[in-house]
This record gives C-alpha cells, structure tokens and sequence, in this order.
C-alpha cells in the first residue's frame, strides 16, 4: 500500500542555494540571482508569468509518496494492481507471458524464413491484442522498417520496434506494451491533438516553441492513456509495466542521454525533470530534487488533476508550456550568440580565405566578417527564444533523443527483406496450432501451420487445363452425385386425415373414409466437405492425375449450395521460404466457404516434403469444425495419397496406427472418411485397407466419375 507521507513542497524542499550549470556545483545567489563565482544568471522562473501559472501557483500542494509518485500508481509507475488471467507467469525480468505460448521451431536468428514465420505469428498476437483493447477503433500493425513513422493518427496506423523481436523472444512484453500503448493514443489523443494544433497557430510557435508543447502534451498525454487503460481493460496495465520498465530504467542505463544524470544544457536538464516526475519519479535522484526543487513543486501543482479529464489535461498542457516558456526567457541571455555560430563563422572565413587567398587585402577579409556578424547577429535575433536556449551545446540533439523517448520510436528497424518475407506470408494468412498431445505420436510434433495458397499465373493456367481435361469425370460426377441436396417431395394417399385428395372424389358415394392425402418433404441435412490431398515428395509421379481428380471433385460439387467445401493440401518438416520445422505439419488452404477470391488456387498443388498424414486429418477436421456455418452437419472427408506416411521421426507401422486412429476418431466425431489411392505401388492397397475402411483405387483418371461417385453414396448412404 501506497503511503503519501509527504505533500510536494516538503518532499523538495527549497533550499537558499541554486545550481550553477557553469560552475557544476550549488552557489548562494547573490541579490540579482547571479552566480557568485561565474556572474551567471541562476534564479531562473517566475510563476505569475501568467493567469494559468499564478492559479497553479498559489493552489494546494498534493500529496507525494516517497519515490515522488503523487498519483497512487503502483509498480513501475503503472495505473491499476490487477493481474490478468492470460499473464500470470510473467516474471518481472520479462520473460514471455503464457498467453504467448513459445515458438516451436528450431529458431535461428540467421535464418529469414524462420524469422518471417516467428515475426508473423508475434505480429498476429499483437494485433489480436490492439483489437481486444477496443474493437470499435480501427487501426492496421506493422513492424517498423526503412525509416517509417512510428505512429499515424489519421490513418490509424501502428509502427511497432519488430527489431526487438527479431532479436529475442523475451521482448514480447515490453513489444506488446509498445502497442497498447499505440492503440490507445488512437482512441484517445486526437482531441488534445486539435488543441495543440489550434494553440501553436494561435500563439504563432515556430518549429523550436511546437517541439516544446508536444513534448509537453506527449508526456502528460501518456500517463492520460494508460490511466484510461486500467479502467477499461484493466489486464492489460502489465506489458505497460514491462514497456516502462524498459525505456524508463534499462533503456536509462545505456543511453547517451540519462535522466538521471545532470545535461550541461540547464534548459533540457530540467525537461528531464518534468519527464521524469510525471513518467518514472524513481529516476529523480536526491540531486536532481535539490537543483530543480522549487520547479518540482510547481509541477506538482499543475499536474494534481491533470488527469481527470481531457479538460484538465489540456489546461496542465498550457499551464506547463508557459511556465517553460518563462523559464527560457529567464535563462536567455541578450545578445549571446551561441558558440556554434561563432565556429561557423570562423570555418566561412577559412573556406573563403581557402579560396580566394592573398587576392584581396586584409581590410577587404575584415569587412566581409564583418558583414557576415551582422547577417548572424540578424538572423540570431529572429528566432525565437526556446530556439536559442536549445541552441546551446548539444541542446538540439538532446530534445531530439527526449521526444524519441516519449514516442517510444523503435531504436532500430527490421530490414526490408524481412518485412517483404512478413508480407508476402501474411498474405497467406499464415497461422500456428497445436494439437492436444494426446492425439499426436510426440510432443514435437504438435505444431500445425496454415497458410492460404497464392497462385502465380502459369498456375492459374495449370487449373485451368486441368478443367479442361477433367470435363467428362466433372460432368459425370455432378449427374451421379447431385442427388445429394436435393429437396423430395413425397405425397401419401388413402389417408383417413390431410388434405383431401381430389382424386378420389369419386368415392364419396361409397362412405369412403380415405380421401385424404399428406404431402411429405424430404430435405437432406447440410453436408461439410474436405477434400484433403497428400502433397509430399512420393507424389511427384502421380501429383497431376490426384490434382485433376481433387478439381473434378471440387467442381462438380462447388456449385450445390446443399453444401460448403473446403480443399486443404498438407506436407510435413518444412516448406520453401516458410520455415523448415521438423515435426510440424503444413497446411494450405485451396478453397474454402471463406477463401473464394482464388478459385483456381488448386492449380499450385505439387509435391513438396514429406506426409504426416494422421496429424493432417486431424488438423483439417478441427479447421472445418471452426468454420462451419452448421456444427450439426454431415461431414465428408475425402483423401487423396500415394500409401504409407513417411516424415521425420512419423512412418512404418507406428505412423500407419497412428493414422487408423486418428481417422476413428474423426469417425467418432461424425466424420464419414474416404481415401482416394494413386500410384503404382502394389502394396498400395494393403496398405489402404491398414488404415482406412472406406478407400478405392484410381489408376485410370476417365474411372473417377464411375469410382468416386459409387464410393460417396455408399459411405452416405444416398
């Protein structure tokens, strides 16, 4: 429990000696604020500047806790003390939170393939996470590359620093902090943006004075967010810990500017302060309170209830950049032109002497120096005084290093090979399962990837031909099967109740009592269809006559709108510029109720890698299972292979037994299974009958309207 011992005023105290920034130690000012020693201006501020600065200055002082958080924030100065279900064992070292699950390849930080895979799957992760934050606010998430901005309002766009991730997993937290951070400045800050926006036109700031307010407005504004975040999706509040925790103390340690130590510029070392203060008090060691004390209390004051509400942020904005405002005034000295412009003067007259020589005589060179002090002394004089006083030393650069703090801006970009390899597999809607482990022959081989097939052009052609010659099976087929859909109407007369039948008025006279008739409709259940097709390296002699069946079937039952399809091929232990994970299985989607922008994807069906068949039909029964639009369906799986499975550690007679009972439990789950074989294998059919009930053999592709359509009516008994 927090425990507020102090108000502000006594946790900085206000003692009668000033920094001097010239002489590096603290001197009693003299009467006019100068230091002793150097005559250097040092009793810098003045809080009646203003309305807005003297209200603050003369209201109550807050409340402060020891480490300087006056907000009752908890650990890493976060808003919220919950911890979520998905995250409780995330160690405080940053380590990935459970809900993340690991990544089951053999990672290789040289490997692209293996990087776009990984990055893809984190990338999807994170997105789900922005969506849950608040789904009624678009946005789209990518990884920061080739210099991109980190953030775009308008557009909704979220940059994240995917270098991290590229180079440790362990950076999850910190990465998905990063960008609930992001999404909420998209729900959040676009109303303080139109105000800093109408202020500087208003108060006409030049480039200098409007870097100033918006670190101003960012640092306020981010606290504002995260406040927000623990009332609504209060779980969230730990990746915001890890992401502070990072760039407010690690990232302190090891870079060129610390908050924690004193600037030379005065000017950007008190900036420091006010981010430190509202951001991570714990960085405002004792000497940092002694040298800016009396301005600490004046921030306490303005930022009390400056989180309340988006008015109150607003005027602690305001309230903030004028006092800053002051304070640069106070520090500037007239007519002080900057050392920088002084050695730019002196290298001119170099080049120029360098150039020109003895040609002209001294008094000409004095002239010219002259002349061009005066241009600087113009130019001096024509900016603005925050421009000035963040002119001096390394001023710039610094303020440039503080706003890249604020923005969180990634500390380095993933290269463009990498984003385009991210790219092209998010396409494919590139997804990870995992099967329960009881249903897989090792837990190595759990691992289910799916991507959706992208044709290339000659593939498309390929489809298209393969139409063309499948024509009379196509034909065949859709006479012999679309029985299956079909509405029946059946009418049953010389009935005593019903509808009277009007052919059998003419027994009337007779005192008959059966002239009535009920008419019957036989409608038949929904059917789910999966067409799964083995797209190992045995196939390679016979994948064309499997493929041109799988789109004889595909087309012949496509368009009954009695059923949906799905068309899914599988290989195992990898896929060229995917990954190369022994132990997974691979799936591609082909076709399906949700994929029918690419309607000649089977055309890019061909023999790859090896076949983990029994994962496979398990894999595609649990994928139509999710997408099906009538969870009480008949479901048809029909498989089309060469014979044995064979993958890495999965073959022989284990991987045969595997496959019977993965096929009886899919049977068990209302699946009706057939195997289509092909090859010239003898064995094939003994090995067929070894783990399928229901199987035919095709060796002669004009048989499959006959075979096919015999073998599916008997399985569903239509």
């Amino acid at each position: 429990m927090v425990e507020y011992d102090w108000s502000v005023d006594s946790w900085a105290e206000v003692d009668e000696d000033e920094y001097c920034y010239q002489c590096a130690d603290f001197v009693i000012p003299d009467k006019t604020g100068h230091c002793p020693d150097c005559l250097e201006y040092i009793a810098y501020g003045d809080e009646y500047s203003t309305a807005s600065t003297s209200t603050t200055t003369v209201a109550d002082a807050p409340s402060i806790s020891s480490d300087g958080d006056m907000w009752g924030r908890s650990k890493s100065y976060t808003w919220g003390k919950g911890t979520s279900w998905w995250n409780k064992s995330s160690s405080s070292s940053g380590g990935v939170s459970s809900m993340w699950g690991s990544w089951s390849g053999g990672y290789n930080s040289t490997t692209k393939t293996n990087d776009a895979a990984r990055m893809l799957k984190h990338k999807n992760h994170l997105d789900s996470l922005c969506k849950v934050v608040d789904p009624t606010v678009k946005h789209s998430l990518s990884f920061a590359y080739r210099g991109m901005s980190y953030s775009d309002m308008q557009k909704g766009i979220i940059v994240v620093d995917g270098k991290m991730l590229k180079d440790s997993d362990d950076n999850l937290d910190i990465t998905a902090g990063l960008a609930i951070h992001e999404k909420l400045h998209l729900i959040h800050t676009k109303p303080i943006l139109r105000w800093e926006k109408g202020y500087r036109i208003e108060k006409g700031l030049d480039s200098f004075q409007s870097d100033l307010l918006h670190s101003i407005v960012n640092t306020i504004e981010d606290e504002y967010i995260e406040k927000q975040l623990a009332k609504d999706s209060a779980g969230f509040v730990t990746y915001i810990n890890s992401t502070k925790d990072y760039y407010f103390n690690e990232k302190q340690q090891e870079g060129k500017y610390s908050i924690s130590e004193v600037h030379k510029n005065p000017y950007i070392d008190l900036l420091n302060t006010l981010l430190a203060f509202v951001r991570y008090p714990s960085q405002i060691n004792d000497d940092r309170k002694r040298r800016h004390a009396k301005h600490i209390r004046f921030f306490g004051r303005a930022l009390k209830n400056g989180l309340d509400s988006r008015e109150n942020t607003i005027e602690c904005c305001r309230t903030l950049y004028e006092y800053l405002d002051v304070i640069a005034e106070k520090m500037h000295k007239d007519g002080d032109i900057t050392d920088e412009h002084k050695d730019e003067l002196n290298e001119k007259m170099r080049e120029l002497h360098d150039k020109l020589g003895d040609d002209i005589p001294q008094e000409i060179y004095d002239k010219i120096r002259k002349k061009m002090e005066k241009d600087f002394e113009i130019d001096y004089d024509r900016k603005s005084t925050i421009q000035k006083i963040l002119e001096i030393g390394d001023g710039l650069e610094a303020l440039k290093e503080l706003l890249k703090m604020l923005k969180y801006s990634p500390e380095g970009m993933i290269d463009e090979d990498l984003h385009k390899e991210i790219e092209e597999l998010e396409e494919t809607d590139y997804e990870e399962f995992e099967l329960e482990l009881g249903k897989v022959i090792d837990k190595a081989q759990k691992k289910i990837t799916w991507r959706k097939a992208k044709p290339r052009e000659f593939e498309r052609n390929r489809y298209t031909r393969g139409v063309a010659k499948m024509r009379p099976a196509i034909n065949s087929l859709k006479k012999k099967i679309n029985l299956y859909g079909n509405t029946e109407k059946h009418i049953i007369r010389n009935q005593k109740r019903g509808k009277l039948d009007k052919r059998n008025l003419h027994r009337i006279p007779l005192d008959r009592k059966d002239l009535f008739k009920i008419d019957m409709i036989r409608e038949d259940k929904p059917l789910d269809v999966c067409l799964l097709v083995d797209e190992s390296g045995s196939m390679g002699s016979c994948m064309e006559d499997a493929r041109n069946t799988c789109i004889a079937v595909k087309e012949a039952l496509v368009e009954n709108d009695k059923l949906d399809l799905w068309v899914f091929g599988h290989t195992a232990d990898g896929e060229s510029g995917w990954h190369s994970d022994e132990g997974s299985t691979n799936m591609t989607t082909y076709w399906s109720p949700s994929m029918k922008d690419r309607p000649m994807a089977m055309g890019s069906m061909e023999a790859k890698y090896e076949n983990r068949d029994g994962n496979a039909i398990l894999a595609a029964a649990e994928k139509v299972k999710m997408e099906s639009k009538e969870p009480t369906s008949n479901k048809l799986m029909i498989i089309f292979s060469d014979g044995s499975p064979a993958a890495y550690d999965y073959g022989g007679y284990n991987g045969r037994k595997h496959v019977k009972k993965c096929v009886k439990f899919a049977e068990s789950q209302g699946w009706s299974i057939i195997q289509v074989g092909f090859g010239d294998d003898y064995r094939l059919k003994e090995v067929q009958g070894d783990m399928f009930d229901n199987h035919i053999f095709i060796k002669d592709t004009s048989q499959i309207g006959i075979k096919v359509s015999k073998i599916i009516r008997k399985v569903l008994r239509v």
